[in-house]
């Protein structure tokens, strides 16, 4: 009687590989996906920064104003941004200066910088600081 040789190979059953190539294809689709959110928060870094870096400038360049020039100031401008900021990085951003008048005395001035991002949404920053004749320390502002 003959017996039937049995197999003893060390191959891979079609199952074994389409199971692992699943997985492998898992692995590599997270990869891709946690490298994207990556480069995602890198870019809303840069944005806010670069945010920053205009509101800040706004605000010093308002601050070198005498109080005569603030109360001359129009109530709503689109300001252009300072030349040492006119490389093509910050061509998207919007800025925009309001300025209300509180009382003869003191004026709130917000500035605000506006852009989108590359998924398409917008972005509304805002800084609001006071203004008085006297200067900062020399005024308090009271809500009744």
């Amino acid at each position: 009687m003959m017996r039937a040789r049995e197999s003893n190979s060390a191959g891979y059953t079609l199952v074994e590989v389409i199971v692992a190539a699943g997985i492998f294809a898992m692995v590599i689709a997270g990869g891709i996906a946690g490298v994207r959110m990556g480069f995602q928060i890198v870019d809303n870094a840069r944005h806010y920064t670069r945010v920053s870096q205009i509101l800040q400038s706004e605000v010093e360049s308002l601050r070198a104003l005498s109080w005569k020039e603030i109360q001359q100031l129009p109530s709503t401008v689109k300001v252009n941004i300072n030349p040492q900021f006119s490389t093509s990085a910050y061509d998207a951003y919007q800025v925009e200066r309001k300025v209300f008048n509180e009382s003869a005395l003191l004026r709130r001035i917000e500035v605000a910088v506006t852009y989108t991002t590359r998924g398409g949404r917008e972005v509304n920053l805002k800084y609001l600081t006071f203004f008085a004749e006297g200067g900062v320390n020399d005024y308090y502002y009271r809500t009744i």
